[in-house]
């Protein structure tokens, strides 16, 4: 059992190391689309593995940008596969209060201190926080209570492109493991512990309609848009196809099939969503994301059945022609979306493509080229398994009592962990707060108040979560 206590107080009198330490790691950019950095962020990281007392931080290649892996040896009876990621989002053409690699320490309000960079939340912040924890166990004397393999992909932004070849070359490795933990910061703006047991999954595709493959329209480059009385336009095209495969508010997809593999809610994910209706704070929410009102005005369980359960497609970006500032009149040889679908159990990405495929084809658009860019399955924890009885353990011990998701709409590769072979249940965890991930002015709350906790707590909770997860067999 760890000395919660004296290592609480370590963490307070060592704050300012821990953030400087945070700021040092968001300086070093990260960003996988651009190739800006990463192998830079992953020597660093490797650092931070080799200075805890990870023998054998290494890099793994994956055919992208490598893996960062270390095995720390606790001689513990459990074993926890530390899932992390250090790749980051792009930041060039955005307006930052503070620049995105400056890692400036600003006021917030009502959060005081926060720190403002590109990977602040997402996720590099709550990377460094949970190395922070860990360092702080071993200076105090004590002991981390369970053995830790670190597995932080490069990118994870880039739909983990090589990973999964990664995670199958690797399962035999990868099997000492007895569950994955995520460190995370899960409070919202008003505090509250939000805890999630899975995630959607996600086919994201690239659709092109040319002139080329169509027969019809320019087929080489962009023509004068006065041509348009007399060449025919892919872009048109395109908008058409797109308009046959929804709805006309875009809400219910009317591809064939579609929904014929939908998993309706178990009784466990009942009872879970008839309890967070009763604490769902729709306001908060709505504040975040900066919208009025949700599909349809829905409420309550309403609302949360349609978030949770329905599976949706999504047009992400359109291009074709000219797109600059002023007037450049062009017919447009080759226009490009790219659209994902949020799967939910047990839509598969495959299907999914297929059924698009037809769909098309059925619609006399045969022409028109689909890209699957690297999916993501859906994965699904029970409330019930250890690792997620002992996150809660963890908030419960620091006086909070967590908000229970039956899973999250976005999409995260845990099924790579999850289904066959490993079969590894899963949760994330930790408290604090950050916000504004993938936006300008992505944020980590160092300081806190009453209700949010800081840097501080949010490093306390993965100790007590740590602890909580060494011990659950004795306390079951």
């Amino acid at each position: 059992m760890v000395d919660f206590q004296k290592v609480s107080k370590y963490i307070d009198a060592h704050l300012n190391e821990h953030v400087k330490k945070m700021q040092e790691f968001l300086r070093q950019p990260s960003v996988s689309a651009e190739n800006y950095g990463v192998r830079e962020c992953a020597q660093l990281l490797k650092s931070y593995l080799l200075n805890l007392g990870c023998k054998d931080a290494r890099f793994i290649e994956t055919g992208s940008l490598p893996a960062v892996y270390g095995e720390y040896n606790a001689q513990a009876e459990k074993t926890l596969l530390i899932y992390m990621m250090y790749d980051t989002q792009p930041f060039k053409g955005e307006q930052w209060t503070s620049p995105p690699l400056e890692a400036s320490l600003v006021d917030i309000a009502p959060f005081g201190k926060c720190v403002i960079a590109r990977g602040a939340i997402n996720t590099k912040g709550p990377l460094v926080a949970f190395l922070n924890a860990l360092e702080s166990i071993l200076a105090v004397g004590e002991k981390i209570p369970a053995n830790l393999m670190f597995v932080a992909q490069g990118d994870e932004e880039l739909e983990s492109t090589h990973f999964a070849k990664f995670v199958e070359e690797h399962k035999t490795m990868l099997s000492k493991a007895d569950a994955l933990f995520g460190p995370d910061a899960s409070q919202d703006q008003q505090g509250k512990v939000i805890m999630s047991l899975g995630w959607k999954g996600i086919e994201y595709i690239e659709l092109e309609c040319s002139g080329k493959s169509w027969g019809k329209g320019p087929a080489e480059f962009d023509i004068h848009s006065s041509d348009k009385s007399w060449v025919d336009s892919p872009a048109w095209r395109m908008v058409h196809a797109l308009a046959t495969m929804t709805s006309i508010d875009g809400n219910r997809v009317l591809i064939d099939d579609w929904y014929d593999n939908v998993r309706l809610p178990t009784g466990e994910d009942l009872e879970l969503i008839d309890k967070l209706a009763e604490t769902l704070d729709e306001e908060t929410i709505k504040q975040e994301m900066k919208v009025n009102q949700f599909i349809n005005d829905l409420h309550g369980k309403e609302l949360l059945l349609q978030y949770l359960y329905s599976t949706t497609l999504n047009i992400d970006g359109i291009w074709g022609g000219y797109t600059g500032p002023g007037s450049k009149t062009v017919l447009p040889h080759k226009v490009t979306v790219k659209m994902d679908a949020r799967l939910v159990p047990d839509q598969s990405s495959e299907e999914v493509i297929s059924k698009i495929r037809k769909h098309l084809d059925k619609h006399g658009y045969a022409d028109i080229a689909i890209r699957s860019l690297d999916p993501y399955e859906w994965s699904k924890v029970s409330v019930k398994e250890p690792i997620v009885q002992t996150v809660i353990q963890g908030y419960r011990r620091l006086g909070y009592e967590p908000e229970i998701w039956p899973h999250n709409a976005s999409s995260v590769p845990y099924h790579l962990f999850n289904r066959k072979p490993l079969n590894l249940p899963f949760c994330d965890g930790g408290l604090g707060h950050g916000g504004r991930a993938h936006a300008p002015d992505e944020y980590f709350v160092v300081e806190g108040n009453e209700r949010v906790m800081g840097l501080a707590g949010c490093e306390k909770s993965y100790v007590a979560i740590l602890d909580a997860y060494a011990q659950y067999r004795q306390i079951e």
